[in-house]
């Protein structure tokens, strides 16, 4: 469980930290990303948590191994981290902001020299934004898995109310992606039992993103 008390926190030998947390590139997107927060210890090279302004505490060993599975029918997938990093209420006025928040998701659960090897977009949506990844470079690709789209729901303040990653690569509406998966499972689910869902899902997507883009062409 990746929210664990202070006092838990501060107990756990400075040896056990997974290698690759580099402590002050971490600082800098903490600092910048999520005003108020704090690594702990703050001296060492490699922190063990991260506090936030409310006193609540993500373990950093445990965020880098996280891996999470895709939920198909939902058509998301959450993982403690991003949990932890919605509840913070980061700001996402701008597109640096909401790519921001996913760098620094990315500083925490995969290591901060991985931001400095992918390329991030943020686009605004209904709703939020959608920020999409892509390795910096073709060199070596196997190094950065392909990723599919991050998505950031805000609230009136125009802050992050939820962090999700979607399951299926869509730039396009919260509300259209949502409802096209949660279609096309339910209708592929009742012909062949779901068999060739995966498929069907990417193609109804691409069509709906098509539409997306000629509506946003129509607008004045």
């Amino acid at each position: 469980m990746l929210l664990l008390i202070t006092a838990i926190l501060l107990s756990t030998p400075v040896g056990s930290v997974a290698a690759g947390t580099n402590g002050i590139e971490l600082k800098q997107l903490v600092q910048q990303y999520l005003p108020g927060a704090r690594l702990q210890p703050d001296a060492p090279a490699k922190p063990r948590a991260l506090i936030s302004a409310s006193g609540g505490a993500l373990d950093l060993p445990t965020a880098l191994r996280e891996n999470p599975q895709p939920r198909k029918k939902a058509g998301y997938w959450v993982t403690p981290t991003m949990t932890f990093l919605s509840r913070q209420h980061m700001a996402a006025a701008t597109t640096n902001d909401a790519q921001g928040v996913i760098q620094l998701l990315h500083a925490l659960t995969r290591g901060p020299s991985s931001v400095k090897q992918i390329i991030y977009r943020a686009s605004a949506v209904d709703g939020g934004w959608v920020v999409e990844v892509e390795p910096a470079s073709a060199k070596n690709p196997e190094k950065i898995p392909a990723m599919t789209p991050y998505e950031l729901l805000v609230d009136a303040g125009r802050r992050v109310a939820q962090i999700r990653q979607r399951c299926y690569a869509y730039a396009g509406s919260p509300a259209v992606y949502e409802l096209t998966v949660r279609t096309v499972y339910e209708r592929e689910i009742k012909l062949n039992g779901g068999i060739n869902f995966q498929a069907m899902v990417e193609k109804e997507l691409a069509k709906e993103w098509e539409k997306e883009k000629e509506q946003k062409m129509l607008q004045p």
